[in-house]
């Protein structure tokens, strides 16, 4: 029916129907898209956002009762077991004041008791400064020191000292004791029969200012090969000797530490006027000796070489 119905028409006027249809239904689209934006202008004046709220942080202040009912809260204490008793705190002992030089916890400790002697306060730290005052002390120091280290044969110096303060009491001691005082530094059988017989050399010849002994190979190797080894020179005699050169025990470090610490005091040279002291005529090779001269050609303006013993005038 819809064929017979358009074959009423010419193709033009088809043409031209079709053409109306079309621009009806694009104004009808065009109205509904007019119809659309309004509504949605409308929904969007009618909605009002919510305001946002920021959070804040509750400050909560702390009740000072609470927090001193807390802090005074006794401990719990069980029923089964007695509270344990409250031991009295001990109070520290001050100890020895530990040397700038040297890691060695003793350069100011006290004297202990016993000693025959004061011991001095020293400015570099080492045992020698505390203990120049007595020559005796000063040998058995530097046999003690043999193959040993300082911070382990210091309490056993003390001790051997306090025990025989004087080297008649040293060389009347029974060996066993004496190794019983020494045992913890090791070789101690044969460094108590060297101290008791150092003792009573000295003794039978205590060292004294008119007295020098020849030493071989002293203070370099090759020297004194004009002399015997020990041997006692004559006053006027020029060679070169060494007061306590006679002793038993007594090697380079052990010279090298009385000339340092001990001559000018047995001689009554100490700041003497005009008399160059014994100290800068010495050049140790010890670990510790040999700084410490250095530190005293410092004290006086000059850079000391610990090796070749030359100085030279600092600006």
């Amino acid at each position: 029916m819809d064929d017979a119905h358009h074959q009423l028409f010419s193709p033009a006027q088809l043409i031209a129907r079709a053409c109306a249809s079309l621009e009806f239904g694009s104004s009808l689209l065009t109205q509904a898209a007019t119809d659309l934006s309004s509504a949605t202008a409308l929904l969007n004046h009618s909605i009002t956002p919510r305001p946002q709220q920021s959070k804040r942080r509750s400050l909560r202040i702390a009740d000072p009762k609470s927090q001193t009912q807390r802090q005074t809260k006794k401990p719990t204490v069980s029923p089964y077991f007695p509270e344990p008793e409250k031991k009295p705190k001990k109070k520290p002992v001050p100890g020895p004041t530990i040397s700038p030089f040297f890691p060695e916890p003793f350069s100011r400790e006290r004297p202990p008791p016993g000693l025959s002697f004061e011991l001095q306060t020293p400015e570099f730290g080492l045992i020698q400064e505390r203990i120049c005052e007595s020559l005796f002390a000063l040998v058995v120091q530097a046999i003690l020191w043999n193959k040993t280290k300082g911070t382990a044969a210091r309490p056993i110096l003390w001790k051997l000292l306090c025990t025989y303060p004087t080297p008649e009491a040293l060389a009347s001691a029974d060996p066993l004791a004496v190794q019983e005082i020494i045992r913890v530094l090791g070789l101690q059988e044969r460094r108590a029969q060297c101290l008791v017989k150092l003792a009573n050399v000295w003794v039978a010849a205590p060292p004294c200012p008119t007295r020098r002994y020849g030493r071989r190979d002293y203070p370099k190797k090759g020297d004194g090969r004009n002399v015997k080894d020990r041997e006692l020179l004559a006053p006027d005699d020029e060679r070169e000797g060494w007061e306590i050169g006679h002793l038993p025990g007594v090697g380079e470090y052990a010279l090298d530490s009385y000339r340092i610490f001990g001559r000018d005091r047995l001689r009554r040279l100490q700041d003497a006027e005009g008399v160059e002291p014994e100290w800068k005529r010495v050049v140790p090779s010890d670990k510790e000796l040999a700084p410490y001269v250095k530190f005293k050609w410092s004290q006086e303006g000059w850079e000391y070489d610990i090796l070749t013993g030359i100085k030279r005038k600092l600006l």
